[in-house]
């Protein structure tokens, strides 16, 4: 969850390319692309009021994220397509819906645990909307570029603040006698850290079978496979990097995890078939305080899942697809 917040936090910054429109005065892009009223409250989660334009701004995100995948893919983007639990339109509403979800239980935290920013960190959002306009083009510049993602300043900064308040939070859990230290005392923190090379099967089986014995082989052959281990896990499929694996999250099939604990800190694995491909674990150290911000990380995560969400009729009738492609016509006639 740890990566999954920050890539959230990084898509403020860096997910600008090709959006460089002028804000409308009768509403950004978001709003006129949905038909709704910006400031509507669309839904609340365990209670906090969450205006529209923060869920369409996630459902943005998600359906450019899914429209580039299938780019680099060259498959044609079907939002009808089936897939687990209704179509591709309604995997991404409802992750638009889990990402806003999340960003609002981080606040809900933060009343909870006492978690507010200090006018020194207040004035470093502004320091960092200044150094962000500066790295694009200056701020007219980094207006335009944000108006594609339906967002201005404040909307910027509101979203930043809620990254800011995550890493308050982060750091409360790590202080000794906090409440929020406390409420991981019962966590089981057994957990176990590994790195992967992951061949995904694809279409073609036996290709990436063989392209797995390749790899495997320049692995036994490198002079330092610690060394090397890292640099084909990157050329590999899985871009996750090393990760703590808690038991039961399912950030490994359980086929693979039970492999990564039969390892010694280290040692890494044979290759290992599985649906999703053929995988090359190596089990690393694990450090206190990172298993610590993985257990956090879950509990947070649980807290969004489980939270009790209600939505407007407004959301109910919202339509992904529509909106994507309303989304895409009113960029094109901007740029």
């Amino acid at each position: 969850m740890r990566k999954r917040m920050a890539a959230l936090t990084l898509a403020l910054c860096v997910g600008l390319s090709g959006c460089a429109v002028e804000k409308e005065e009768d509403g950004s892009l978001l709003g006129r692309a949905a038909e709704l009223g910006e400031e509507l409250v669309l839904l609340t989660v365990d209670g906090r009021e969450v205006p529209a334009w923060r869920y369409l701004y996630w459902l943005a995100f998600t359906c450019d994220q899914i429209r580039e995948k299938y780019k680099d893919s060259g498959l044609t983007l079907d939002w009808n397509a089936p897939v687990p639990g209704g179509t591709l339109a309604d995997y991404a509403k409802d992750q638009a819906l889990a990402d806003t979800a999340l960003y609002a239980t981080v606040e809900n935290w933060a009343e909870r645990y006492g978690c507010a920013l200090s006018e020194r960190e207040r004035a470093a959002l502004a320091e960092t909307w200044e150094e962000q306009a500066e790295i694009h083009g200056g701020e007219e510049a980094y207006l335009k570029e944000l108006a594609g993602l339906g967002l201005d300043r404040l909307r910027s900064e509101e979203l930043s603040r809620v990254g800011m308040l995550y890493a308050k939070l982060y750091d409360l859990c790590l202080t000794e006698g906090s409440e929020l230290s406390g409420l991981l005392e019962d966590e089981d923190v057994d957990g176990l850290t590994v790195d992967r090379i992951l061949i995904k099967a694809g279409e073609d089986r036996e290709a990436a079978r063989e392209k797995a014995a390749e790899v495997f082989s320049r692995l036994n052959s490198g002079e330092n496979p610690a060394e090397l281990f890292p640099a084909l896990a990157a050329e590999g499929d899985d871009k996750a990097g090393p990760r703590t694996l808690l038991p039961g999250d399912g950030s490994l099939p359980q086929a693979l995890e039970e492999a990564a604990k039969a390892l010694e800190e280290g040692q890494y694995s044979g290759i290992l078939e599985s649906e999703e491909g053929f995988s090359i674990l190596r089990r690393l150290a694990s450090e206190g305080e990172a298993l610590t911000g993985e257990v956090f990380d879950r509990l947070l995560q649980e807290a969004a899942e489980g939270a009790r969400i209600q939505t407007a009729p407004a959301y109910d009738g919202l339509n992904a697809a529509a909106f994507d492609e309303a989304l895409a016509v009113l960029r094109a006639e901007n740029e």
